[in-house]
């Protein structure tokens, strides 16, 4: 109790680093993802997306409500017990371990092929682990400040994106539901993708401040990565003819080629360079989750697993350079995983607490009867 309390975050902090997860590499690559099948109408996926997001999300803070001090090892092993609560537990560090690997990887392609096409993979996480270090290290307070920082930091960067909507042409949008609602319930599942981070809030809600205000926030969390995912798919949508955009692997990036000024050129450059602080948000919280709750599962508070970990991946990098091919392989893994792990798991979670506390309760109510 003692650690959450030092460790306790505002409620901007805390909408603001479930957002920071959910915006990673998903906002460069989903306009022609969503185009692919829904054409145009994607956008209305993107709606859908986020409401399911919504309701696994409110699950989790109600799950985390019944115990408000409770870590998530706790809350399992209190309604499990010691050996399947743990054995879930391995199962969510494995997922956000795979996780955070495939943002990072998927982040790299992009530096490499936008930035620095000649540099190692390896020379740039040997760069990243220093400072993701230092952030993980100060613990879900510096994470969630970083979060915070960055936020702010990087507002220009959707700015940026409208200046190229004056050469738009808005009738790509008509007809609205021009195919029907099939392809559009398709694409959801590209959207379910997109919205990831929202379980984060297993991690960050026992170190929230007033956690009364826990569902406004994260509800608030899902509303701001909607409105960033529909302003850079609209814009992605109106610039780019619906043939045209199923083209490019990452559209956004395109969309800011054409930008140039007086004094500066090469847009897409400095975009991606201030990216790289927005795929951190996306990384360090979830490789955050594989090392805080490590300690937990093997009762080891004083580890440096920070600095174990981190090392690691600077040797995968250098043995395995995965293709963008691969990625999108992997991807695909990842995606079938969070339909069990991330949305599944919460609502049968919440659906057995609730049965077990009404029946742990009528048996009480019956023996004073």
């Amino acid at each position: 109790m003692n650690k959450l309390i030092k460790n306790e975050i505002t409620l901007l902090q805390y909408i603001l680093v479930i957002n920071g997860t959910q915006v990673g590499t998903s906002i460069l690559t989903l306009p022609a993802e969503l185009a692919k099948t829904a054409s145009t109408d994607g956008w209305i996926s993107i709606i859908i997306g986020c409401v399911l997001a919504m309701a696994v999300s409110l699950c989790i803070v109600h799950l985390m409500a019944k115990h408000p001090g409770d870590t998530m090892l706790e809350l399992l092993t209190r309604y499990l017990g010691k050996w399947i609560g743990k054995s879930v537990m391995v199962i969510w560090i494995l997922y956000a371990l795979f996780s955070g690997t495939i943002v990072l990887f998927v982040s790299l392609v992009i530096l490499q092929s936008w930035v620095l096409p000649n540099t190692s993979s390896y020379f740039f996480v040997a760069l990243l682990i220093i400072p993701t270090y230092m952030i993980m290290r100060g613990g879900v307070q510096i994470i969630a400040g970083y979060a915070e920082i960055v936020f702010f930091m990087t507002l220009l960067l959707p700015i940026l994106l409208l200046l190229p909507l004056k050469e738009s042409h808005w009738i790509y949008l008509l007809p609205i539901l021009k195919e029907g609602w099939m392809p559009i319930l398709i694409t959801v599942k590209t959207t379910i993708l997109a919205f990831l981070g929202f379980e984060m809030a297993f991690l960050f809600y026992p170190y929230l401040q007033n956690k009364k205000s826990a569902a406004k926030g994260i509800v608030i969390a899902n509303i701001i990565t909607m409105l960033v995912y529909l302003q850079i798919t609209l814009g992605c949508f109106a610039y780019f003819s619906p043939d045209e955009i199923t083209k490019f692997l990452w559209p956004t990036l395109t969309l800011v080629k054409p930008i140039s000024f007086s004094f500066l050129e090469r847009m897409e450059i400095i975009y991606v360079s201030f990216y790289i602080l927005v795929f951190s948000t996306s990384v360090i919280p979830y490789l955050f989750f594989v090392t805080d709750h490590l300690s937990q599962l093997f009762n080891k508070k004083d580890w440096q697993l920070p600095f174990l970990l981190l090392p690691l991946f600077v040797m995968v990098s250098f043995f395995y350079r995965p293709s963008f091919e691969e990625l999108q392989l992997l991807k695909k893994w990842w995606e079938r995983g969070t339909y069990f792990i991330v949305y599944a798991f919460p609502i049968v979670f919440l659906f057995y607490v609730t049965v077990y506390t009404h029946w742990k309760r009528r048996k009480m109510h019956d023996k004073v009867g």
